[in-house]
């Protein structure tokens, strides 16, 4: 998967280079179809890239977080001084959508209690452990010295 990872990386590189050379040259990136095809494989490779690399959970909170800000703020847009707010057809879909974000945010929250609740009990696990090994040990030393 590695190896998948890189090539990918590097087909990327290549293509964001020569989309530059193109948009230097100042083609027409809507009406060359070369260049079109150009960004069209930049893009699905990007993509690609993006599927096959996941998101750490703290990645995945900033996502949720940054996408139920954008939508609030667009809701209160399509809102602001409308006496029927439903007339709108956008508002009960901007609604749907808020309520979905909403609910995975709220899983993410989940699986960071169990994170931590995991690592809590790792790190009290292993301190008991410490103490008894060094608490074993001590009473050897002092038979020795007797």
């Amino acid at each position: 998967m590695a190896d998948q990872k890189e090539a990918l990386k590097k087909k990327i590189a290549d293509l964001k280079e020569q989309v530059a050379k193109e948009f230097a040259a100042k083609k027409d990136s809507k009406k060359d179809p070369a260049f079109r095809k150009l960004r069209k494989d930049l893009k699905r490779a990007q993509r690609k890239l993006a599927l096959i690399t996941p998101l750490t959970h703290d990645q995945k909170v900033a996502r949720v977080t940054q996408l139920t800000d954008f939508l609030t703020k667009r809701l209160s847009e399509l809102t602001q001084g409308a006496k029927k707010v439903q007339a709108n057809p956008y508002v009960r879909s901007i609604k749907k959508k808020n309520k979905s974000l909403t609910k995975r945010k709220k899983k993410l929250d989940r699986i960071a209690k169990k994170i931590s609740a995991k690592t809590a009990a790792a790190k009290a696990a292993s301190a008991p452990a410490a103490a008894a090994s060094a608490a074993s040990a001590a009473p050897t030393a002092e038979g020795e010295k007797k």
